[in-house]
């Protein structure tokens, strides 16, 4: 597989794939998804911090100039604006470059292309938007974008569109060539800021008006979606029904002989 460094309008460089189709090495074309994702999901498994072995750094990240404030702020550096993830923060992952047919250690697979787009400053509830993102966390793409599609909802259209932008810059900037067999790894909304304003009602009374605004954040990741959502798979019926037997034939008899 050929990959070569695009320089797009910033100065960001990216490796980029000339071929989607052979993204994963010949030895591990005969794993199915269900392989792929039980060896990702050792990773879950906690560890001691002695136990660690952290692997060297082999990807390039320009430099993040800590003095630099989005907001154009003048002054010392206020760690307490701009804490936790930002659009700058989430932009930031889409110029690490990593060597190409990079595997990675801890799975012995190759690791995906992924692809961080973020739509800022959007004014919605981020509690609603919470449960939009849920109906489509680790699901494909084109699945995503029909079940939105689908709710009539104003959270499940602006999710919507940001899935819709997210897919079209990997095609566009990133040169995926499938960006349809992508899936939705992340998708969440974080509160940005909040505009008051005032209401009169009768009698003089006034209340506060709260108008949120909220940064959707969406991660693509290329391969196939898991098959469930949560760290375990969900049990069956019969696993139930084992497990009620087992507890069943485990009784004893107190302060028996």
């Amino acid at each position: 597989m050929l990959r070569v460094l695009v320089r797009t309008g910033s100065d960001a460089c990216r490796a980029v794939s000339t071929s989607a189709a052979l993204s994963f090495p010949l030895k591990n074309e005969e794993l199915s998804a269900k392989e792929i994702w039980e060896r990702r999901s050792k990773l879950r498994i906690p560890k001691l911090q002695k136990d660690e072995q952290l692997s060297s750094k082999v990807y390039f990240a320009p430099e993040w100039d800590l003095e630099k404030k989005p907001n154009l702020d003048e002054g010392f550096v206020n760690p307490l604006k701009g804490y936790g993830m930002t659009p700058e923060k989430w932009e930031y992952y889409n110029k690490v470059v990593w060597p190409p047919n990079y595997i990675v250690p801890e799975t012995g697979l190759p690791k995906p292309k992924e692809v961080f787009h973020c739509k800022e400053s959007v004014h919605f509830s981020p509690k609603r938007m919470w449960a939009a993102c849920q109906l489509v966390w680790k699901m494909n793409v084109d699945e995503a974008i029909t079940q939105l599609d689908m709710q009539q909802l104003k959270g499940c259209t602006l999710l919507m569109e940001t899935i819709k932008k997210a897919k079209t810059r990997a095609a566009d900037e990133f040169h995926i060539e499938f960006p349809s067999q992508m899936y939705v790894a992340d998708a969440f909304p974080v509160q940005s800021n909040i505009v008051k304003g005032a209401r009169r009602h009768a009698h003089e009374n006034w209340n506060t008006i709260r108008y949120r605004y909220i940064h959707i954040f969406v991660r693509l990741e290329e391969g196939p979606a898991p098959a469930y959502k949560q760290n375990h798979a969900p049990k069956s019926g019969w696993d139930h029904m084992n497990e009620y037997y087992n507890y069943l034939r485990s009784r004893t008899v107190k302060y028996s002989i």
